[in-house]
């Protein structure tokens, strides 16, 4: 792939909307996975001294204060054992801090510092930032028809409330809420 792209020019080659085969199509939807996952994922290493999987634990924590080490290791597909390691790593950062549970002591409730707020923003900041730059390469009604057509299909591709949850583990709250995503399993 040729780099220096930019939204004013067109790059050779490049297909028409009325010419896309629907492989090539899924085969560009899987590439552009990769672009924003490998985009987002190094700006967290070099930027934020965060792993993929510290930042879904950092995130899981910040969406479900007061959460058990078994809840996140689930949401970001992790052994109870490997969580419990990841976590101990984001409490030595003061980035999390661990209270005995309320109705069982020996289960541990999970909460950010002020420390993890703090970064925790600043994830969702750089994943933004990625995003949005990605999207300011096509216009408005290209970004709307894409954004159309990423909710259909996370809407029926994502089948269960678990699938989901898992789905959205670096989910910024603040700009999906409820009521607008595109994620309804139950």
């Amino acid at each position: 792939m040729k780099s220096g792209t930019n939204q004013d020019k067109k790059m050779p080659g490049a297909p028409q909307p009325e010419a896309v085969d629907p492989r090539g199509a899924a085969n560009w939807l899987g590439t552009l996975a990769v672009l924003i996952q490998d985009r987002v994922e190094a700006r967290w290493q070099a930027e934020l001294d965060l792993s993929p999987m510290s930042a879904a634990a950092l995130v899981q924590v910040e969406q479900e204060a007061g959460c058990a080490i078994d809840l996140v290791a689930t949401r970001i597909g992790l052994s109870h054992s490997a969580t419990v390691r990841l976590i101990d790593k984001l409490v030595e950062r003061d980035l999390v801090a661990k209270d005995r549970a309320r109705d069982d002591q020996r289960a541990q409730s999970l909460k950010l510092t002020k420390s993890g707020k703090k970064l925790a923003a600043q994830l969702h900041q750089i994943r933004n930032q990625v995003t949005d730059e990605l999207l300011g390469l096509v216009s408005p009604a290209e970004g709307q028809a894409l954004g159309k057509a990423v909710a259909a299909i996370l809407h029926r591709a994502v089948k269960t409330k678990q699938e989901g949850d898992t789905v959205c583990r670096v989910c910024d709250e603040g700009r999906c809420r409820p009521e607008i995503c595109p994620i309804q399993a139950d």
